[in-house]
């Protein structure tokens, strides 16, 4: 088990809402996440706070409670993964460092769910496997977000970049360096609405031609990166936020970002994660980095780069 007690946060560069459906999803974890230290304290419950979030919380009294509706659904989160390390409630005061902000499709519950299992399994000596780890953060998740991929957990835990499926996991492989813009918008959304509203567009039917077009994107996207390709990456980065608009994901305010980004020197950019908010990405020349970032700024978003793979 690592050092650190951190789960790493992520960008989904192609392929997101297809991969619910079976297809591919070329995605990355970021160089930076939630971090987590344990403090033993007299009495009381297990207790979380993340300052950055202003969030402040108690583990619910059993797993009973994971299912009371009126129950804070983090809270919820945190029992979960307390039941599923087998640990009760122990008087432990979680104190959670976070460098990625929530609820920007940025992977910030399982980054920090992540973070939260592995120093519970420390705290506790339990010598668990990445994959031990991974099923206790999404005990936390099938909370927050109802039926998530999974991607999310597999990177905050794993890091590095890779292709995710639902069936087989993520398998990572190495890709020149790639220098990613992230714009959070700072608009709330809703995975869970998310994914429903794709599944009410395409009937909830994989062979979807957007569905299917969003997977095939994946393969020329993964392809280009691997022959440094970064313009035909940007092209197809255009095209899967041009599908995910048709899903009805994006919104003005990404829309525009992302026109904004292609603008300034971009050579493509898009919205990660589930959209109706969040976060968009960019890539682009070097040399046109600052004026993508700067063209934001304007637009009232503080972005930053990200580099992943390498």
């Amino acid at each position: 088990m690592r050092d650190t007690n951190i789960g790493w946060g992520k960008v989904i560069v192609l392929g997101e809402h297809a991969v619910v459906y079976g297809y591919p999803a070329l995605a990355a974890a970021l160089d930076r996440g939630v971090t987590i230290d344990v403090v033993p304290t007299r009495g009381g419950s297990l207790r979380l706070s993340v300052e950055a979030w202003d969030l402040k919380l108690e583990a619910s009294d059993g797993p009973r409670r994971l299912e009371a509706p009126d129950a804070n659904p983090m809270a919820r989160g945190l029992s979960a993964i307390a039941d599923a390390l087998g640990i009760g409630r122990p008087s432990l005061s979680l104190i959670g460092e976070a460098q990625i902000p929530p609820g920007a499709g940025l992977g910030s519950s399982a980054a920090l769910a992540v973070a939260i299992a592995i120093g519970l399994a420390k705290h506790h000596e339990l010598m668990l496997s990445d994959d031990a780890i991974i099923e206790a953060a999404s005990a936390s998740e099938r909370i927050l977000h109802g039926k998530p991929s999974g991607i999310d957990v597999a990177l905050a835990v794993h890091g590095g970049l890779g292709v995710f499926r639902r069936s087989t996991g993520l398998r990572p492989f190495s890709a020149p360096e790639l220098r990613i813009l992230v714009g959070p918008s700072g608009a709330p959304r809703s995975t869970a609405l998310m994914v429903e509203r794709v599944s009410e567009v395409t009937g909830a039917a994989a062979t979807d031609e957007r569905l299917t077009e969003l997977g095939g994107l994946t393969d020329v996207g993964a392809t280009a990166l691997l022959a440094k390709d970064f313009a035909a990456l940007g092209v197809a980065m255009n095209r899967a936020h041009h599908v995910l608009g048709s899903l009805g994901v994006s919104t003005p305010q990404l829309d525009m970002l992302c026109q904004v980004a292609r603008d300034a020197g971009a050579w493509g950019a898009k919205l990660t994660g589930a959209g109706g908010g969040g976060a968009v990405i960019a890539i682009a020349p070097r040399q046109r980095e600052a004026a993508v970032l700067a063209a934001w700024k304007q637009k009232g978003v503080n972005g930053f780069v990200a580099t992943v793979g390498g």
